[in-house]
């Protein structure tokens, strides 16, 4: 089939999205599609995966839509795959109303597909509260089928009190955004020393966007009271927003205020194989959520595959992961109250004191990974792909 993927993110552009839909895209491509690609004007690299068509989307308003339509003129896709996440959109609902504007094209054959990343309603003007959750199912419910990748917005769309958003809509959970492949000729303990890091030490590991869900600025607190020969490699770039890029400048002020300049090392942006390498050289891998975890993020998702003990905190009260199965505290994930820096720096050093303990999350959560293979992910839309066509 000819699909034609709109994405807002999309590499070197930083943020999951991209990272998921390159991965997407490159087994659908292996499994024999043709895809092409429509993103924002900084998404241009990573032409391995498929083709990215040379007309970019400038602003994602209603400008965007004639050129869509346009686009689609030239391709004839016969899949319009949507992957929304309402603030890589800027918080506009031009997108939302892609599918009804499509209409004619639908009736000629083509098929359009929305995967909800999250179902964070866009912004209008205040409050617009019902205007704004009424745009946020337009977008699943004018479609021809959904994915919704975390079980909270599947269970959500499909337990509706007025019935699901859309019948046609299935349950995919993303992937790990980064594989275990580090650079040929891999050395861990000449990865380690570049953190400055002895055979004694411990490193850890943070891998994401430094952004202000991620419970950075606790687990710098934590890192205050930790033994001096602990390191820690902050391992991604700033994110997109004005909010964002505050949080990652207050962060670095942090790291200096809290004198640890010699402890804590900010990689910035990083390729696929250096984020591996990063990962298996660390001792555990801390993602401190604020909001809890969750298998939306992609960077947990890619923690377990790398066999490194995992520490995150709990997920929120009546958060329901089925039909996934929950993180288990002490088997896959050391699990810990969000923004308690003593309950973190605690869990740390049950990690550095107890080997078997190590041991046994570096397993467990290697193990809870295969069903998040990408081999079965691209199966399902290839599935999902061909019974929304008959």
């Amino acid at each position: 089939m000819r699909i034609l993927m709109i994405t807002a993110e999309y590499p070197p552009m930083s943020g999951g999205i991209g990272d998921y839909t390159r991965r997407l895209t490159t087994g659908l491509s292996k499994l024999g599609h043709e895809v092409a690609i429509m993103t924002g004007k900084q998404g241009q690299a990573y032409r391995d995966a498929a083709r990215i068509y040379p007309v970019r989307i400038e602003k994602w308003d209603n400008s965007c839509l004639p050129v869509i339509r346009q686009t689609i003129a030239k391709l004839q896709p016969d899949i319009v795959h949507i992957q929304y996440q309402t603030g890589a959109y800027d918080m506009r609902v031009a997108i939302n109303r892609l599918p009804r504007v499509l209409s004619r094209e639908r009736k000629q054959g083509l098929r359009v597909v929305t995967t909800a990343h999250d179902l964070l309603p866009p912004y209008l003007f205040p409050k617009a509260s019902f205007l704004r959750k009424w745009y946020t199912k337009k977008i699943i419910r004018d479609a021809d089928g959904a994915v919704m990748t975390n079980a909270s917005d599947y269970h959500t769309v499909m337990d509706g009190s007025k019935g699901a958003w859309n019948p046609h809509t299935v349950f995919i959970p993303i992937g790990a955004n980064v594989s275990p492949a580090p650079p040929e000729n891999y050395d861990r303990e000449l990865w380690r020393s570049r953190f400055g890091v002895y055979q004694s030490d411990m490193l850890l590991a943070y891998f994401g966007l430094l952004t202000h869900t991620k419970g950075i600025d606790t687990l710098l607190m934590a890192m205050r009271t930790l033994p001096a020969t602990t390191r820690l490699a902050l391992i991604g770039g700033e994110g997109e927003s004005n909010e964002d890029q505050a949080y990652a400048r207050r962060i670095r002020q942090n790291i200096i205020d809290y004198g640890l300049e010699e402890r804590v090392i900010v990689t910035g942006h990083a390729e696929p194989a250096d984020v591996s390498a990063y990962l298996i050289a660390a001792d555990a891998i801390v993602l401190p959520f604020s909001d809890g975890y969750s298998y939306r993020r992609g960077s947990l998702l890619t923690g377990l595959a790398h066999g490194v003990p995992m520490i995150t905190t709990k997920a929120h009260l009546n958060v329901s992961q089925d039909p996934l199965p929950d993180l288990i505290d002490g088997k896959h994930a050391l699990l810990i109250e969000p923004d308690s820096d003593t309950a973190l720096a605690a869990a740390i050093e049950q990690v550095r004191t107890n080997p078997e303990l190590a041991f046994t999350l570096s397993r467990g959560g290697r193990e809870l990974m295969e069903i998040f293979g990408w081999d079965r992910i691209v199966a399902q839309h290839d599935e999902l792909y061909k019974n929304i066509k008959q």
